[in-house]
């Protein structure tokens, strides 16, 4: 996949325009002060995690929306991509801008994050993606439907899935009031991956999703 380059402005305050640089090999954000060097990197192997979405802004009532893609590698360090719009300005362009650079990370980064779980997962390895642990022969899951989280067992025949536009719900076949979480796409890191590698594996378990 060819390099993307995209010029980011966050907002009213900070109309600097700061570019982002995705290519095969490492993603670089112009995101500090401006009077040291400006760029953070991270290589695409120190890549871990991601999440995503739109905060809503109000008072009375909504103004403004402020995109937010936030990137963390493994030791902990997050690179923030974010640019808001307000009163409805530039609303249309903004959406596509946030979604072009979702599809990029996807395809050059963490497309590969989740074929790595999907090939470990065939290997009967044992991992996480967030809270959800992959065995194989299901998912443990910290079911929320109770007012205290408990962990709970799911086989992969009984795993089944909701996808909406904000987050991601997994749940028993067998169970599903009492056995349930969801996974929000802002607030949970990997939560895009989750979905991917469930999807795939119950696709190639020919495990239908009803």
């Amino acid at each position: 996949m060819n390099p993307k380059e995209f010029t980011i402005q966050r907002g009213i305050t900070d109309n600097y325009p700061r570019k982002l640089i995705l290519n095969q090999n490492e993603i670089k954000f112009d995101s500090k002060d401006l009077k040291n060097d400006s760029f953070i990197t991270f290589q695409k192997d120190e890549i871990a995690e991601y999440h995503f979405g739109v905060n809503w802004m109000q008072y009375k009532f909504v103004f403004g929306r402020e995109y937010v893609i936030s990137i963390r590698n493994h030791d902990n360090q997050v690179m923030k991509i974010n640019f808001k719009t307000y009163f409805g300005r530039r609303k249309n362009e903004y959406h596509k801008l946030c979604n072009e650079i979702l599809d990029s990370l996807w395809d050059l980064y963490f497309k590969d994050i989740a074929t790595n779980y999907i090939n470990r997962q065939e290997l009967g390895e044992e991992f996480k993606i967030g809270k959800v642990s992959f065995t194989k022969d299901g998912l443990n899951i910290l079911s929320n439907a109770s007012l205290k989280s408990k962990s709970e067992f799911i086989p992969w025949e009984k795993v089944r899935f909701k996808s909406y536009v904000t987050y991601f719900a997994l749940y028993s076949k067998d169970d599903a009031i009492n056995i349930n979480c969801g996974y929000s796409y802002l607030k949970d890191w990997n939560t895009n991956i989750l979905h991917s590698v469930i999807k795939t594996i119950l696709l190639r378990k020919k495990i239908e999703n009803d």
